[in-house]
Formats: C-alpha cells, sequence, structure tokens
C-alpha cells in the first residue's frame, strides 16, 4: 500500500517544516513547496498529489489564485488553506474556491494532521467510485467517524 502524498505551499520555511515533520509523522509522503509557480509546475510534470495544503498570503501568485488554477487541472484534488489572516474575505474566498478546509496560524500540529481525515476520506471514496450515489455523504461519514476513533491503548 502505497502513503498518501501530500503538499506544502509556503513561503514559510518554518511551516513547511513543522507541518512537513508532522505529516511525515503520521505516515505521509511530503513534498514542500516556497510558491504556487514551483507547485503548478510540479503538477505539470508528475500529476497531482492526494492532498495540498497551502497558504493564502505569499509572493506571486496567492493561495487563492493556486486554488483556481488547481481546481481548473485537478477538481477532485483536496485542498486545505491555511493563513494568520482570518479575515471573511480570505476564508469565504478559500471556501467559494473550492477549499475543503481553513486551517487558521498558527495552529496546532495534531490538529492540522486530523484536518486531512475528512479531504482523503473524500479523495479515496472518489479513487474508489468515480460517479458516487446518493449514499457518498453518509459513507465519507463512516469513514471519517471510524477514523477519529479513540484507538485501543492496550
Amino acid at each position: 500500500m502505497t502513503t498518501a502524498r501530500i503538499w506544502i505551499v509556503d513561503d514559510d520555511r518554518s511551516i513547511r517544516f513543522v507541518l512537513s515533520a508532522a505529516l511525515r509523522a503520521a505516515g505521509y509522503t511530503i513534498e514542500a513547496f516556497e510558491n504556487a509557480a514551483d507547485a503548478l509546475a510540479a503538477l505539470g510534470e508528475g500529476g497531482a498529489p492526494d492532498l495540498i495544503f497551502t497558504d493564502v498570503r505569499m509572493p506571486g501568485d496567492d493561495g487563492l489564485v493556486l486554488l483556481d488554477k488547481l481546481k481548473a487541472r485537478a477538481p477532485q484534488l483536496p485542498v486545505i488553506v491555511m493563513s494568520a489572516y482570518t479575515d471573511i474575505a480570505s476564508t469565504a474566498g478559500a471556501f467559494r474556491g473550492g477549499a475543503q478546509e481553513f486551517l487558521s496560524k498558527p495552529f496546532d500540529l495534531d490538529h492540522a494532521v486530523d484536518l486531512l481525515v475528512g479531504p482523503m476520506a473524500y479523495r479515496n471514496l472518489i479513487r474508489t467510485d468515480p460517479l458516487p450515489g446518493p449514499d457518498l455523504a453518509a459513507r465519507i461519514v463512516d469513514d471519517v467517524l471510524v477514523a477519529l476513533a479513540p484507538r485501543d491503548r492496550a
């Protein structure tokens, strides 16, 4: 079984470092980019990852522009948008653009890792059932509840 590929797009090196470390520790394969242009180039070269974290405010194309470009190329790709600026316009713009989650900075690393559960369950269902029926939402909720259930601590 291959591990899910997660990309992190953020101009802040420290965010890329700590989020990469937390996600690697959770078992994900990580690739990090300091700008939208590099992520889009990688998308063209190697195909889409399983999920992308992107910052909103970055030099060049910001995260919302990146989100638009990602959704045009890979509409089913789950994207989690991050920002230290949690104004209504950024948050609403992220969700209007197709983001699955919005992560406010600074954030708890465990919370950031937990945010992957819903979007990854959705991504896995889409991969196995490209024409989902009306029960898709129920199956996603079931997958998320199982994933979030406390583990036995034997």
